[in-house]
């Protein structure tokens, strides 16, 4: 998307009216359309990037444990909340302001009460149902018989 439009102009800045080597933006980033959403499907990729490495380590013999239902229910909701996330930034972006959640803007409560709590749920399914759906005791012990560590 970089590549086909113009750059914005001032995006890195301008100098400071007042104090030499600071830079100042002129206006915000967020308000062209393609860094928005060139933002907003980088973190689309990320989650996905993420969600990929989950989905491989709840490989069991081959096939995916009984986790993948719990792991796509964690990852819709994380992209739910990502997306309520951004969409409450970009409004509170083009309204310049908004409203204040807990003494925080919108886009901060999502932040720190959202998209930073629901890896939490993702991490305690696998705490809770590690040796269940990922490797039991019974497999660690066949794993150092199999090569010769002995338990001690």
């Amino acid at each position: 998307m970089a590549a086909f439009w113009a750059p914005i102009p001032h995006a890195t800045g301008v100098p400071h009216p007042e104090f030499k080597g600071m830079m100042i933006s002129t206006a915000n980033i967020d308000e062209a359309p393609h860094t928005r959403w060139m933002g907003y499907l980088f973190g689309l990729a990320v989650i996905g990037v993420f969600g990929s490495f989950l989905f491989l380590g709840s490989r069991k013999k081959g096939k995916l444990t009984p986790m993948k239902n719990w792991l796509w229910i964690g990852l819709g909701l994380y992209t739910m909340v990502y997306t309520s996330m951004v969409v409450s930034h970009w409004n509170y972006v083009a309204n310049d302001g908004g409203p204040f959640i807990l003494s925080m803007p919108a886009p901060t409560a999502w932040m720190i009460f959202g998209v930073w709590f629901v890896p939490i749920i993702i991490t305690l399914t696998y705490i809770i149902k590690f040796e269940d759906w990922i490797i039991s005791d019974d497999e660690i012990k066949e794993f150092h018989e199999a090569v010769g560590i002995s338990e001690g």
